[in-house]
């Protein structure tokens, strides 16, 4: 081998080096790389029992392909995990999340439901205090009471035209829920839906819902805080805001 083929070779072989190394750098998932995937919950305990604790800034991204019987055991790894975990469960076998399925994980920062999913249970994430955002699907057909309640941290949901009733305090005591869409497809609302919502500057419904269908109040408080309902009796179909968010505020239509 010629010095001249050498310097090539060597310098070829460096170059692969350094690359192998970057990637390995920048693909871990506890650094906000790319996600790392599991094949059972036991995999996924190994791994996260392994990691550093971190904070919601820092989640770890965590992608399954789960049936509707290793849920629970999944769900079960991330609430005793104490980690923080963006957790994507994306594929076409499950099916539902029931009952319960992830009450009280205050470590899941995060979720993506696959489309395959047709209803969530009741307190499905309840206390989820560091979920922030849930993007519910076109698949989605019912959503249980209480399944979003008490997530405190939770300031963006997109509810699908596909849902044609809210439960009973599905969004209940989301104080940082700052606005939100009612599609034209639901037609009814149920007891403290949107209650203790005390964040809230601004409601638009699409559709019209019947006074009988459109819950008024009972001992855990009204479906939204203050006189929305009221208002929206009144003028129907519109957006509607306030500017003194709280307990107890003041509707106007645009």
């Amino acid at each position: 081998m010629n010095s001249k083929v050498k310097a090539i070779f060597f310098t070829f072989t460096a170059v692969i080096a350094i690359t192998m190394i970057a990637c390995n750098k920048s693909g871990g998932a506890a650094s906000g790389g790319g996600s790392k995937s599991f094949n059972s919950a036991e995999e996924l305990k190994a791994y996260l029992d392994k990691q550093a604790v971190n904070g919601p800034d820092k989640s770890i991204n965590i992608s399954m392909a789960i049936n509707d019987t290793m849920l629970k055991s999944v769900a079960d790894v991330v609430k005793s995990a104490n980690k923080y975990v963006s957790l994507n469960i994306s594929g076409n076998a499950l099916t539902a999340i029931p009952d319960e399925a992830f009450r009280g994980c205050d470590t899941l920062s995060a979720i993506t439901i696959p489309n395959s999913v047709t209803s969530i249970g009741r307190s499905a994430f309840s206390s989820c205090t560091s979920l922030a955002s849930v993007n519910i699907p076109d698949s989605i057909t019912s959503i249980e009471g209480w399944a979003f309640s008490s997530c405190s941290n939770l300031a963006s949901v997109i509810i699908p035209t596909s849902i044609t009733s809210i439960g009973e305090a599905v969004f209940y005591d989301c104080a940082r829920l700052t606005s939100v869409t009612i599609p034209a497809s639901v037609t009814s609302i149920g007891n403290t839906a949107f209650g203790r919502c005390s964040g809230l500057t601004s409601v638009k419904f699409e559709g019209r819902i019947a006074s009988d269908n459109f819950a008024d109040y009972n001992v855990f408080g009204s479906t939204f805080p203050g006189d929305l309902r009221t208002k929206y009796l009144a003028g129907g179909i519109g957006t509607y805001t306030t500017k003194n968010p709280g307990t107890d505020p003041t509707w106007t239509k645009q």
